[in-house]
């Protein structure tokens, strides 16, 4: 009897590993197939890029990353437990983009600017690549909806998923000689909202307590009848080091350095929509200006669970300054803000000197691609990769169905950043 016992333990206990075994390789295969998913959106949106810049350098940019997201792809789609005949083209054209493009970035390091060919091909991949993504979309809501698990296909090749395969990879969206693409991720806050991790903070002023930092929530809290606070805890390995306070559904960040709101949020359930987004633009214009934030600008909104969040940039001179970027959230069940972050103004504002541009937008204008219509131009400052910054025009464009915000340098001329608009129901994404 003992042994049976000892038998039956040592069985399930192997049975329960073996589960164990197979849901953490699903999540594997799970993981790498979005991973395909992301590479294949950043190549589709790299690629629209690529076909309205003008700038070598810019190409050089987009085109080896082209490159990488293609090879990743391709690489991490190769050891998913799929038919590799249904994918066989896939594979080949990812492979076969990522070698067009690195021979563009090549031929740009040479100075050498794309010609009408190259455009229309890279046009016909973007489409392709446009195809697969969605597709590729397509079948991860199916696997999620079926509960399909990859480990299922690799031993017993499952139906539905054979099924979803032909249809993701139907040979119509794939013609090699002339389409290879993928990969794109979906940036909210306006352009240039990512700059902010990467620098080292200009806020200045005295160090102050917690004492001191709750009394500074307290009073920026006035508006929302909170009169008393929970400590909870300080914020050290951060860009802004500072205190955190919260008080039911409300929690709020205050500054050691400073004393100033870097961030507050409340979670409280939102309502039936009572006001519209421009009623609500107006609210959070004036509770900026109720907290002595001045010369913001709107630029960027989004609405999502009964609630808009605006981007505002700081403005001198009539130049926008989009390292200087605050989000105010409002409700619109009743207009009241429920969400402000100002960490990017707090890390990156301080008082510029602005130069004056050495070309005009007219000159500037001439470094977009023929065939682009300009809608409307302005000056701003935009954060660079070196943790710098540079004085550009931002043009909006259209090209061939599609918007673009396309930076050109005020000083030099030269292309600096392309961004694609992407429009919908709930407000504007950047690509």
């Amino acid at each position: 009897m003992g042994l049976l016992v000892i038998s039956f333990i040592w069985g399930m206990t192997g049975y329960s590993q073996k589960i164990a075994y197979k849901r953490s390789l699903d999540a594997q295969y799970k993981r790498m197939f979005y991973d395909v998913i992301g590479n294949v959106e950043t190549i589709q949106s790299d690629l629209s890029k690529v076909n309205v810049s003008t700038s070598t350098k810019q190409n050089i940019i987009l085109l080896t990353d082209i490159m990488s997201q293609s090879y990743s792809a391709q690489d991490k789609m190769s050891q998913l437990p799929l038919n590799h005949k249904s994918i066989m083209k896939t594979e080949k054209f990812l492979t076969q983009l990522g070698d067009y493009t690195i021979t563009l970035a090549k031929e740009a390091l040479d100075d050498k600017h794309l010609n009408e060919k190259e455009r229309k091909k890279i046009s016909e991949l973007q489409k392709s690549a446009q195809y697969l993504s969605e597709e590729l979309g397509k079948v991860q809501s199916d696997i999620a909806k079926d509960k399909i698990e990859f480990t299922d296909i690799a031993s017993k090749a499952n139906k539905k998923m054979k099924e979803s395969n032909a249809n993701i990879m139907a040979t119509s969206m794939i013609r090699i000689e002339e389409r290879m693409g993928e990969t794109p991720e979906l940036i909210y806050d306006g352009p240039f909202s990512e700059h902010i991790g990467n620098i080292k903070p200009r806020l200045k002023g005295d160090k102050i307590d917690k004492d001191k930092a709750k009394e500074i929530a307290l009073k920026f809290l006035k508006y929302k009848n909170i009169t008393e606070l929970n400590y909870d805890g300080r914020i050290k390995n951060n860009s802004i080091p500072g205190y955190i306070f919260n008080s039911e559904n409300v929690s709020a960040s205050i500054s050691e350095t400073g004393g100033k709101i870097v961030w507050m949020i409340d979670t409280r359930q939102i309502g039936q929509p009572s006001i519209d987004k421009k009623k609500a633009l107006e609210l959070a214009k004036k509770f900026l200006k109720d907290i002595e934030y001045k010369n913001m600008v709107p630029t960027y909104s989004l609405t999502k669970d009964g609630a808009t969040t605006f981007n505002f940039c700081y403005k001198k001179e009539g130049v926008s300054i989009y390292p200087d970027l605050i989000k105010v959230k409002v409700a619109l069940d009743n207009g009241e803000v429920i969400g402000v972050e100002s960490q990017g103004y707090l890390i990156s504002h301080y008082d510029r000197k602005i130069r004056k541009p050495e070309v005009t937008p007219e000159k500037a204008s001439q470094s977009i691609i023929d065939g682009a219509k300009i809608l409307k131009n302005k000056l701003t400052i935009i954060p660079t990769e070196g943790k710098k910054e540079k004085l550009c025009y931002e043009f909006k464009v259209e090209y061939k169905g599609r918007d673009f915000l396309i930076y050109v340098d005020a000083i030099t001329g030269k292309q600096q950043k392309i961004f694609e608009l992407i429009k919908n129901p709930d407000g504007t994404l950047t690509m």
